[in-house]
């Protein structure tokens, strides 16, 4: 089912729910100061569909990082993120460091917090793929080991 919701999404698939709802989904740049905050247990209960991104502390915002295999590789994601980002009207916070170090932030910052369109945009980032540093995938494999 596709449904519109006034100042979030402009095209709501299902509940938003799994990565395919998420994907789905257009923004449509209808992002402001009454875009309505998701609650938090509406964003714990979409996180495992995005699950290489990390709520902040404070609840406010949702990251993303990883180091690249180098700096055409960085900068190959971060253009794919911002071709997303326009066609979607919904822009994140990139930074790039060490030339080669990305980090994605997203939060809907006209009202402090995360709104379903933050989710959806992560979920279309997830898309890109990512020529990873190989000394940084094995770092993870054993973190998660």
């Amino acid at each position: 089912m596709v449904e519109r919701l006034p100042n979030s999404i402009a095209e709501l698939v299902g509940n938003a729910a799994t990565p395919e709802e998420l994907r789905a989904c257009k923004i449509g740049g209808c992002c402001g100061k009454d875009t309505p905050l998701l609650p938090a247990d509406a964003v714990s209960a979409r996180l495992s569909a995005i699950p290489q991104w990390k709520l902040s502390d404070d609840g406010r915002s949702i990251s993303r990082e990883f180091v690249a295999k180098h700096w055409k590789s960085a900068m190959s994601f971060l253009n794919r993120v911002s071709e997303i980002a326009e066609s979607e009207g919904h822009h994140p916070d990139l930074h790039l460091t060490g030339w080669r170090n990305v980090r994605v932030e997203l939060s809907t910052h006209a009202i402090g917090g995360l709104s379903l369109p933050d989710l959806v945009l992560a979920s279309k980032i997830d898309t890109i793929e990512v020529e990873y540093s190989p000394k940084w995938l094995k770092s993870q494999s054993a973190q998660q080991a």
